[in-house]
């Protein structure tokens, strides 16, 4: 091998260096985001959580009874089921229209 080749096979071996650095780099940034993500979306259920149970003093092991024992409910998870498959996503004013669209009248015929 002449000098040339090796110096050009050294410039290769730093650039794949660097490309494996730089490459480490993105999947630790990527594993970071996730993490913030994931973090952020079980901080937001757990606010939702309190707000709509009224369950701002409860310890995570009584609150994990609770869980069970709504799951324990007739249909709950069946409903839970559904409203997944259907896009829980909805934001208030949809839910409002729909609401408001299918009450029922006093004739019993919805409107």
């Amino acid at each position: 091998m002449t000098e040339r080749e090796a110096q050009r096979l050294a410039k290769i071996d730093e650039k794949l260096e660097q490309m494996k650095a730089q490459k480490q780099d993105i999947i630790s940034k990527n594993r970071k985001r996730q993490r913030q993500e994931r973090t952020r979306r079980l901080i937001q259920i757990g606010a939702l959580t309190e707000k709509y149970f009224d369950m701002e003093d409860i310890e995570p092991k009584d609150f994990e009874n609770f869980l069970k024992a709504f799951l324990g409910i007739e249909n709950a998870a069946a409903c839970i089921a559904h409203a997944k498959a259907q896009g829980v996503s909805l934001s208030k004013h949809e839910q409002r229209v729909n609401t408001e669209s299918t009450k029922i009248e006093p004739s019993g015929v919805p409107n």
